[in-house]
């Protein structure tokens, strides 16, 4: 059995619309017009700050040259409600019982802070099926750095390692830890799929279970 890591946007959940929704209020806040929810996907996938970072640099350049009041005032809006447009991708909650009841071991691994990304997770009935969580606040690094994959590897058991993602974020933290990238392609990536180099990609969340276990077929 393996150890099974899964990002959180792009990948369980579509949080996007969420997201862009205090991004806008942020905007508006400042005067400017609001961004769409695809302009936005491009922002998603390198933890919150350089996401307000992005948002600002492409709608008029970071006011006062200090970034911090204005990540205060979107979490202020995103952490009260990160749920209020927030769904999971249809039958990620079927394949992570299915992959669960397979035996193996389940756990989040996400740039989002602990508080809002613990709220998704229950807000949406997936905690059940999770048993571990390394986030945006858990070390003092962020993806690409392999030690988020090490973290949360650690809190679950032994076994091999997989990492289901969506950006080429998940794609090189994957590679640098030197574990199988499974991609989401519906997700929030920019780039060409064969630029992420995956093991595999699926872009039915019921189709996972049996993928997983034809990866792992070789080694059993």
């Amino acid at each position: 059995m393996a150890r099974i890591l899964f990002d959180l946007d792009g990948t369980l959940v579509d949080s996007a619309p969420s997201l862009c929704h205090a991004g806008n209020a942020l905007l508006a806040h400042l005067g400017r017009k609001p961004v769409d929810v695809e302009t936005y996907k491009g922002f998603v996938g390198r933890g919150m700050p350089r996401q307000i970072e992005q948002l600002l640099t492409n709608t008029g350049g970071v006011p006062g040259g200090e970034l911090a009041p204005h990540l205060a005032r979107f979490r202020a809006v995103y952490d009260a409600d990160p749920l209020i447009k927030t769904v999971a991708y249809p039958g990620v909650p079927e394949a992570l019982e299915a992959l669960k009841a397979a035996g193996h071991l389940l756990e989040v691994c996400t740039q989002k802070a602990g508080v809002p990304a613990r709220k998704v997770l229950s807000g949406l009935g997936l905690d059940g099926t999770i048993e571990g969580f390394t986030g945006g606040d858990s070390l003092d690094v962020l993806k690409p750095d392999p030690a988020m994959l090490w973290h949360a590897a650690a809190q679950i058991g032994e076994g091999p390692i997989l990492f289901v993602g969506d950006t080429i974020v998940d794609a090189e933290t994957a590679r640098r830890a030197s574990v199988p990238f499974l991609l989401h392609t519906p997700g929030y990536r920019q780039e060409p799929v064969e630029a992420l180099d995956p093991a595999a990609t699926f872009d039915d969340w019921s189709t996972l279970p049996d993928l997983v276990f034809r990866l792992l077929a070789p080694a059993a």
